[in-house]
């Protein structure tokens, strides 16, 4: 009940965006040729490309610790609605916390190995913070899904105190969303291609997210 509760408030929320679509061809252009991709965008909007990116049956990877005191915890009850809200809006949670991480890992790949689009924050789960990590490249190599890095800019937002400067956009604020040119990374990649690649990616983010600054309005 909390959860569909919880899905009309963010409807209505929603609904009061006006959601500025930058580079959308990027996105078009990678469906067109029949190749699945990867979302990546800094952690800190992840709210945002919550709002931006739903009804495409996204992959989303979800963790928690796995202890009895973390069972027993609001922070789990509050993270059940908040995973079955999302699945309401179509996206497809990789619930990790039913395996061992290294099991759900595999099971991420395997899903966009078969086709699912996914959506990372390569600077995740806990930082530092705006420093991509290899994870989003090394998926992408085991996986033949190109890279389709993204920016944000909110308007009017709030932020909250967590490690990654967590910002939610103010309901009739603007949010723009600047997508950027697929990144193709090949199968066969050596760790210092892997790093490089991850550098690459680091860069494309911070370009993106000042440049979605300058379509606010």
């Amino acid at each position: 009940m909390l959860s569909g509760i919880s899905s009309m408030l963010l409807r209505i929320y929603q609904a009061t965006l006006n959601i500025k679509m930058i580079g959308m061809e990027n996105l078009l252009w990678t469906q067109a040729k029949g190749n699945n991709y990867i979302l990546t965008l800094w952690h800190t909007f992840v709210d945002g490309a919550i709002f931006a990116f739903h009804s495409r049956n996204i992959l989303i990877y979800s963790d928690h610790p796995r202890n009895r005191k973390y069972e027993k915890s609001l922070a789990h009850f509050f993270r059940e609605i908040g995973i079955k809200t999302l699945r309401s809006f179509d996206y497809n949670i990789l619930d990790a916390s039913l395996d061992k991480q290294s099991a759900g890992i595999i099971r991420f790949i395997h899903n966009i190995k078969s086709g699912s689009p996914a959506l990372v924050a390569p600077d995740g789960p806990s930082g530092p913070i705006y420093k991509a990590k290899p994870g989003s490249v090394y998926i992408a190599s085991k996986t033949n899904a190109v890279i389709l890095p993204v920016g944000f800019a909110f308007s009017d937002k709030i932020s909250g105190p967590n490690w990654d400067d967590f910002a939610l956009p103010l309901p009739f604020s603007q949010l723009v969303v600047n997508i950027g040119k697929p990144i193709m990374v090949p199968f066969k990649c050596s760790s210092e291609e892997q790093a490089q690649y991850t550098k690459n990616l680091e860069d494309e983010l911070d370009r993106l997210t000042f440049e979605a600054q300058t379509y606010i309005t």
